[in-house]
């Protein structure tokens, strides 16, 4: 074994505990048991390379050197030729990842966020520490133990707040409302991830439910949700998966036996060892009817597990995917604890929907690894009902959506923070309980409340409009010389400015009537609704508001309920018609 394994070895890549004569004989017995193919005389002399470069680093180098950290360096750097999610992963990242498969994490149970540059509480989570000690969404973090808060971002504060189970940590906080400094002690527990926040029946019976992430409690909440809303008569389903970036295959997998007949074809993967090639079929007897229609929200963030997911009920033309293309990655990652602190995460396979199709895109490498020839033309698959997909950059959807951006003062408002300012101050002046209305007399009394805030925002064209100011000031065309008209009447403006006077009028009046708009108007109440809904009765009834002026989610509820707007989606087109003829000719 070369002096550089034995490095690794002494570090603490394996057990430390083990004496090294002792590992040194186990991995040899279990290199050999493995049968490991005989590396290549270059190969080796590259290891050999390595190896060498690490010592004559040092022992040479002018100051003391971290092997450790070298060390682990090395193998991050090892990962970079290949593919972006083959990763060496350590510390947070590692954190991250075993908070997806452990489904939990030990923390105090709140939702954080900046209002106006100030770290303020979102919403306790129910049955946490923190909802049990009475901490109040819109109260404002300004220290953690003895650490004060003032320009701390979101991750540094996340990474203070969170520890091991069983330890103390101290919020002080400052509630608005009551204009009081109040100090919680909170004991960490074991905070259960809700990446299903959201689920329930309209008035229509047709279900929603969104779906934040695939860790390892999402397929068990979603069946329990489709248990429940198929007793209670639910007659057509939206899933929402947008800016869902994946997480555990086999949970998107569990979901899909939920809504697919057992015995069908779900994915395929294939890899270079045996394991990683398999197909995997439902093995359940699913839970949602095959007669009740299905449709699925994507956008651009919706990925992995999503597009599997997503890809899957497309193929089997068991629900119209509704939004924007999604993100496009078709591959399988293993990983492979190192020790206790760090993973390798390992690209071991791709996966294919039951069409045939590879969605990963081409984005980092150009020699069409990876794609499957699916830069060619022949990247055209058929679903179970003859409709033509393509393989290859995502999930295409079947009808296409434009995001709709919010209005640009509204955005501004959000940006501020001032809806849930305002609402948690406003909650408990008024005694606000559900069921919630956003009357005439909350939104002028809210109107009165930005009177303390500067909005910061830009109307169409108002950037141009600062840059041909600046462009004017260096114009030496526009001369500064004043006319004899103009030092007659001194108070006149100078002729520069003179020329984007009505402009600048004209943006005043504009910002003025901003608040009264009423494009702007519907979306303001929305914002008040979500998040007076949020203080008085949790993040469910935020996003239930939310719906209410949600373009994605009421385009998906008008095609459910209308069958031959549905069905006609699902069947093929005469184009495609054309297209099958064609090729038998």
């Amino acid at each position: 074994m070369s002096r550089l394994i034995q490095v690794i070895l002494i570090l603490g890549f394996i057990n430390p505990i083990v004496p090294q004569k002792s590992v040194k004989e186990s991995v040899q017995k279990n290199i050999k048991q493995k049968s490991a193919p005989a590396k290549s005389e270059e190969t080796q002399a590259y290891l050999d390379m390595l190896e060498t470069a690490f010592l004559k680093l040092r022992d040479t180098y002018v100051d003391s050197i971290n092997e450790k950290e070298i060390i682990k360096a090395g193998i991050k750097g090892m990962m970079k030729p290949v593919d972006p999610y083959t990763r060496f992963l350590s510390g947070s990242s590692k954190d991250r990842l075993d908070m997806l498969r452990t489904g939990k994490y030990g923390g105090v149970g709140i939702q954080i966020g900046m209002r106006r540059d100030t770290l303020t509480v979102l919403a306790p989570m129910e049955d946490s520490p923190a909802y049990s000690e009475g901490i109040h969404s819109g109260d404002q973090i300004y220290k953690i133990d003895s650490t004060l808060t003032e320009g701390m971002s979101i991750k540094d504060a996340s990474a203070l707040i969170r520890g091991e189970l069983g330890s103390v940590v101290v919020l002080h906080m400052f509630r608005p409302v009551t204009k009081e400094r109040i100090a919680f002690e909170l004991t960490r527990a074991n905070i259960k991830l809700n990446d299903v926040p959201y689920w329930g029946l309209d008035e229509n019976n047709i279900g929603y439910i969104r779906i934040k992430k695939f860790s390892k409690n999402t397929a068990k909440e979603f069946r329990d949700a489709m248990v429940d809303m198929s007793k209670n008569g639910m007659k057509g389903l939206v899933i929402d998966l947008r800016g869902n970036s994946g997480g555990l295959l086999n949970n998107a997998i569990n979901m899909l036996d939920v809504l697919t007949p057992r015995g069908t074809a779900l994915l395929s993967t294939r890899g270079r060892i045996d394991r990683s090639n398999k197909t995997i079929s439902s093995r359940r007897r699913p839970i949602v009817n095959s007669d009740v229609p299905i449709a699925v929200l994507i956008n651009r963030s919706s990925a992995s597990a999503s597009e599997i997911l997503a890809g899957v009920l497309q193929d089997l033309d068991r629900a119209v995917i509704i939004g924007q293309k999604s993100f496009g990655k078709g591959l399988v990652q293993s990983m492979f604890n190192l020790n206790d602190t760090t993973t390798l995460k390992v690209t071991t396979a791709k996966y294919y929907t039951p069409s045939g199709r590879l969605i990963q895109k081409q984005d980092y490498l150009d020699n069409g690894f990876l794609t499957d020839g699916l830069d060619k033309y022949d990247s055209t698959f058929v679903t179970t009902g003859g409709r033509v997909v393509k393989g290859g950059g995502g999930i295409s959807p079947d009808v296409e959506m434009d995001v709709n951006p919010l209005p640009v003062y509204v955005q501004g408002l959000w940006r501020s923070g001032v809806f849930l300012t305002f609402a948690a101050t406003y909650v408990p002046m008024h005694d606000m309980e559900e069921p919630l209305h956003i009357s005439n007399k909350v939104v002028n009394d809210f109107k009165v409340f930005l009177q303390e805030y500067e909005i910061e925002y830009d109307l169409p064209g108002e950037k141009y409009l600062e840059k041909l100011k600046e462009k004017l000031i260096t114009n030496k065309s526009l001369s500064n010389k004043e006319s004899l008209l103009d030092n007659i009447l001194f108070w006149r403006k100078s002729p520069k400015a003179r020329l984007t006077n009505k402009i600048d009028r004209y943006y005043e009046q504009e910002r003025n009537r901003q608040f009264d708009d009423l494009e702007n108007r519907k979306w303001i109440e929305n914002g008040l609704l979500r998040e007076i809904s949020r203080i008085v009765s949790g993040e469910k009834s935020r996003i239930k508001a939310g719906l209410n002026v949600d373009s994605g989610f009421h385009k998906a509820i008008e095609i459910l309920r209308d069958q031959n707007q549905y069905y006609d989606l699902l069947t093929p087109s005469e184009e495609i018609d054309d297209v099958e003829q064609a090729g038998e000719m």
